[in-house]
C-alpha cells in the first residue's frame, strides 16, 4: 500500500500517526495531491491509525485495520468519487449519520469526501457548519487533487496535508486542459464569441506562465493549420476568420509580451479577449 508513496509522503504519516499516538490529531483534514490512488492510500492507513488496536503499523492484521483494507468497518463512510459534484443532500447525510452514536466499540467515527474541490457552494456552507463544531473522536478527511479549488473558509478550519505531486500526471492534465482550452476559444469564436469571456477567466487561477502558453497555442494553431491536432473543423474555421486571423494572432503575441511583466494578469487577458472579439 505504500509503494506510492515518497519519501516526503512518508514523512507526514508517521507525523500524523505521532499525533494519533499523542491524542493530538485535529478532528479536520484536508489531504491534496494529484494522484488519486496516493490519496485513497493514506486516507486508508491514516483511519486505520485511527481505529488500530495494535502497534498501527503499515501492515497491521488487527481486525479494525483488516475491516478498514476491506471496507466493512461500520463508522467509517466515504463520499464522492473525484470526478461528479457533491450536492447539499450528501453532506446533510454525513451530518444526520455522524450524529449517531458510534456503532463499532472503538467509538471513532470516519467521514472521507473524495473532492472537497466539488463540493456545490450549498454543500460546502453545510459541512462548514458541521466542521465548526466537531464532535469527539469524529474525523473529517476532504481528499483533493484541486485543492485550490477548495473555498478558504474549510481549508482555514483544516490541517492542511500537502502529498507530493505524480509530474507525468501533472503534465497530462495540463496538456488535456489547454487541448480542451484552445478547442472551446475556436469553436466560441464561430458559433457564440461571447463565450470566451467566460473561458478566459479560467486562466485567472493560473501562473503568468500557463497563460502564456495558452495563448501562444491559439497563435500558433493559427499560424501552422494545426486545426486537425485539436480536431477543429479547418474550413468553418477559416471562413470566418481568415481575413481577421493576423489580428488574432497579434493581439495574442501582445497580450503575451505584457503576462512577461508585472502587469495585471485578468486585465491583460480579458482586454485580449474584448479586442479579438471586436473584430469577429
Amino acid at each position: 500500500m505504500i509503494n506510492n508513496f515518497a519519501p516526503a509522503d512518508l514523512k507526514k504519516l508517521n507525523i500524523l500517526k505521532e499525533k494519533i499516538n499523542n491524542n493530538l490529531l485535529p478532528n479536520q483534514l484536508i489531504i491534496s495531491s494529484n494522484n488519486i490512488t496516493k490519496l485513497n492510500e493514506f486516507a486508508k492507513l491514516l483511519s486505520m491509525f485511527l481505529v488500530c488496536e495494535k502497534e498501527r503499523t503499515f501492515d497491521c492484521d488487527c481486525a479494525n485495520c483488516v475491516r478498514i483494507q476491506n471496507n466493512t468497518y461500520y463508522d467509517l463512510k466515504a463520499y464522492g468519487d473525484f470526478n461528479t459534484s457533491i450536492k447539499k443532500e450528501e453532506i446533510q447525510n454525513i451530518i444526520e449519520v455522524f450524529n449517531y452514536s458510534a456503532l463499532e466499540n472503538k467509538g471513532v467515527k470516519i467521514y472521507i469526501i473524495k473532492g472537497g474541490d466539488l463540493l456545490t457552494l450549498e454543500a460546502a456552507n453545510a459541512l462548514l457548519k458541521f466542521l465548526e463544531e466537531p464532535t469527539d473522536n469524529t474525523y473529517a478527511i476532504i481528499l483533493s487533487n484541486q485543492r485550490n479549488r477548495i473555498i478558504e473558509t474549510i481549508k482555514s478550519r483544516c490541517l492542511n496535508i500537502i502529498l507530493t505531486n505524480d509530474f507525468n500526471a501533472v503534465k497530462d492534465e495540463s496538456d488535456d486542459a489547454k487541448q480542451k482550452f484552445v478547442q472551446a476559444f475556436f469553436k466560441n469564436l464561430v458559433h457564440q464569441k461571447n463565450n470566451n469571456y467566460i473561458l478566459i477567466r479560467q486562466l485567472f487561477d493560473y501562473t503568468p506562465i500557463n497563460c502564456y502558453e495558452y495563448l501562444s497555442e491559439i497563435a500558433n494553431v493559427i499560424k501552422n493549420n494545426k486545426w486537425e491536432q485539436y480536431n477543429l473543423d479547418e474550413k468553418e474555421i477559416l471562413s470566418l476568420l481568415k481575413p481577421i486571423k493576423h489580428h488574432i494572432i497579434e493581439e495574442c503575441s501582445s497580450a503575451c509580451n505584457l503576462l512577461g511583466g508585472s502587469f495585471n494578469k485578468e486585465l491583460i487577458l480579458e482586454q485580449a479577449i474584448i479586442k479579438i472579439n471586436q473584430v469577429v
